[in-house]
């Protein structure tokens, strides 16, 4: 590695002129010096513009390119096009980097003999207070060196995100691998990287937090879409279709990790849904299914088997999905409602959508009424924890039933092998 090599930062702006100051003078304040720092103005209708010209002229080395709005990808695509430095890092406008992050990282790919370092990161609100938050990522207390493959697996298993700003890689990855983000789509973290693990030849996790990254109304996760589903569904397949190309070897591993994805993680998806208003489309939910049907199939040819739990609660996953693009037809009429409801009887009041009870009339849609009315009343966070309450609940009986029908088939087996030795059984009750 050179003394030191230059550090592109690629920030793309759009409508963030309350936190760009912020942002920038994190990055212009880095402990590292030798930076490039481009300052990608996405067509921003506000005075971003204008504050990003003010930082080329007070900073030599912030470059600004203005262009025509195209969404974060297109934005980062520019900035990757233009960027002359060894190593390229991006950040997101609304947040806040720590004075190290430049310098850490580039002292941890000397010391490890790495090309890919990653690090750990907290939350913040609009205001830049400390939010508590959870996230797999940070679960490790000690310097991490992993392979391609190791790394690779850790991201598939939910134990690495994919946000681009939670690591610092070669300028190479992006330059010479025929890389570009997918315009048009949001998601575009998940879709792509696993190609930039791939590209990397060792890989070190620090156990630094040298991110801030602000939950804010009106971020692309916060703002939730139909969209955003199908981006969703696209980006883990460009996923999976990188990993299979590049390693092969992955191929069992990719398909009973992504069904458990489904099976342990799909209340997420839900949860987003709810809180945000989404009414999953019916065509998304088909899709959703037939993925895990292909999934499941594969994994059966394969050398490593799907679990009897995990099949129990893939029926599960595809049951609620179900039940959950039913109620977005809800708008056609109230025939929807009654169906639902008449063929769930016990369905959980969250998941029945609202209608109007002076109009339901009496029996199975007078009783959907009823349900629906005290769902009104529920506000996003309690249908939030009665949802993962009950989705909870459900997991846990189907695991309980599962593990009672194994002991059943252990007893018949030894009553089988009893009779055999002459040894009868009186009679089950």
């Amino acid at each position: 590695m050179e003394h030191d090599p230059l550090v592109s930062i690629i920030i793309p702006v759009y409508e963030v002129e309350q936190f760009l100051d912020d942002c920038v003078t994190s990055i212009t304040s880095q402990t590292y010096a030798n930076l490039e720092i481009l300052l990608v103005d996405d067509g921003s209708p506000d005075h971003c513009p204008a504050m990003c010209d003010a930082w080329a002229a007070t900073d030599a080395r912030v470059r600004v390119i203005h262009k025509p709005n195209g969404g974060l990808s297109d934005a980062r695509n520019a900035g990757i096009a233009q960027a002359t430095g060894d190593y390229i890092y991006f950040a997101d406008s609304d947040d806040t980097v720590a004075p190290t992050l430049v310098e850490d990282c580039l002292a941890a790919m000397r010391k490890y003999d790495a090309d890919l370092v990653m690090f750990q990161f907290d939350t913040i609100s609009e205001n830049g207070k400390p939010l508590l938050s959870n996230y797999r990522h940070n679960d490790f207390t000690e310097v991490q060196v992993l392979t391609p493959v190791e790394a690779l697996k850790k991201q598939v298993k939910a134990e690495i995100d994919g946000y681009f700003w939670a690591f610092l890689a070669p300028a190479s990855t992006y330059q010479n691998n025929d890389f570009s983000f997918p315009v048009g789509r949001k998601i575009e973290d998940l879709s792509r990287i696993c190609n930039v693990i791939g590209a990397a030849t060792r890989v070190v996790r620090i156990p630094k937090v040298l991110y801030h990254y602000r939950m804010r109304e009106g971020s692309i996760t916060s703002s939730w879409d139909p969209k955003l589903t199908r981006d969703w569904t696209r980006a883990a397949d460009d996923r999976e279709d990188y990993i299979l190309e590049h390693f092969p070897e992955l191929k069992g591993f990719m398909t009973l990790q992504q069904l458990n994805f489904f099976a342990n993680l799909d209340y997420e998806t839900i949860r987003q849904s709810m809180i945000a208003g989404l009414k999953i489309d019916p065509e998304d939910a088909d899709a959703i299914r037939r993925h895990i049907d292909r999934l499941t199939k594969t994994a059966s040819e394969s050398d490593e088997p799907i679990p009897d739990t995990l099949r129990e609660l893939l029926s599960l996953v595809k049951v609620g999905i179900t039940k959950l693009a039913d109620n977005a037809a809800d708008a056609l009429g109230s025939s929807a409602t009654d169906a639902l409801a008449a063929s769930s009887d016990d369905a959980p009041a969250w998941l029945l959508p609202a209608r109007n009870p002076e109009a339901a009339g009496t029996g199975a849609g007078a009783d959907a009424a009823g349900k629906a009315k005290s769902n009104d009343e529920l506000t996003l966070a309690e249908r939030f924890r009665d949802m993962r309450e009950d989705w909870r609940q459900l997991r846990i009986q189907h695991i309980e039933h599962a593990e009672e029908r194994k002991e059943r088939r252990e007893e018949r087996k030894a009553e089988r092998l009893a009779a055999r030795n002459g040894v009868t059984f009186e009679e089950r009750q």
